[in-house]
């Protein structure tokens, strides 16, 4: 399995996951042609592209979902509510759409095994995944006011791990650029992760299996790679030495406003 996040944070969220001849793209939150052109910036033919998966609706993680899908002809696969809350209009029904999800069901899209399950986000029936491939494992959540113990335990024996890192809470509390009331709604349990909560996750129920970690969904008004990297070292050297070795190469930022390395697992 390879993955490459195409980008991450409020700009814009995409994530290809590739296995064998698969290549999915998970969320689709820049513009069609931004997709396509960072596609091909890592080396990817956009056109092999078998299906985007959807995690919600907001608009940094669906912008280009009609766009792109018209542009190269590939299914959609969201949930019912998703897809509505999604506000298409007619682009709707020129969407063609892949299986149906729902928390709990698993699907298959090629070489490529997805198991979809509920997070706390204010989005109408918000996801996040595991994906599994020839026995490799992934998981992946972002927009999500907590990291519950359904979480825990989908995210047990995975490779690698897709995390938010959305904010530094005091940077948050003291940002000038946002009104109280979105600061209310990004702290609340149906908003984002900071690096608080992301922290205690790796220090409380991360069981040390991945070996790699993507710091993901910053934000670049209230955040720093810096520290949400040191915020995540620092909670698995507090869990020991089975989990701070290599602490400071397992864990990784995913970039703002390009593509990240690829993560070959």
């Amino acid at each position: 399995m390879r993955i490459a996040i195409l980008g991450s944070g409020s700009a814009g969220n995409a994530t290809l996951v590739v296995a064998g001849q698969t290549r999915v793209l998970i969320d689709c939150g820049l513009s069609g042609r931004e997709t396509v052109r960072r596609l091909q910036a890592i080396g990817e033919d956009p056109s092999r592209l078998d299906a985007v998966v959807l995690t919600h609706e907001h608009g940094d993680h669906a912008r280009g979902l009609a766009a792109l899908t018209k542009m190269l002809d590939v299914p959609v696969y969201a949930s019912t509510a998703t897809l509505e809350a999604c506000r298409l209009g007619e682009k709707l029904r020129q969407v063609r759409r892949g299986e149906s999800l729902a928390a709990g069901q698993a699907f298959a899209i090629g070489d490529l095994t997805f198991q979809p399950f509920a997070i706390p986000h204010d989005a109408a029936d918000p996801l996040a995944f595991t994906v599994e491939a020839a026995g490799i494992r992934m998981g992946l959540a972002v927009d999500l006011g907590y990291l519950d113990q359904v979480l825990a335990d989908h995210f047990r024996r995975c490779d690698a791990l897709i995390l938010e890192a959305n904010h530094e809470i005091e940077m948050l509390r003291t940002c000038s650029y946002y009104p109280w009331a979105l600061k209310q709604r990004i702290l609340g349990r149906q908003g984002h992760t900071s690096n608080t909560e992301m922290a205690r996750f790796l220090r409380e129920d991360f069981d040390g299996t991945a070996h790699h970690i993507v710091l993901a969904h910053l934000s670049q008004n209230t955040n720093l790679p810096l520290l949400a990297k040191q915020a995540a070292v620092q909670a698995l050297e507090e869990r020991g030495p089975l989990f701070s070795a290599g602490a400071e190469e397992r864990v990784r930022v995913a970039n703002y406003d390009g593509p990240s390395d690829w993560l070959n697992l």
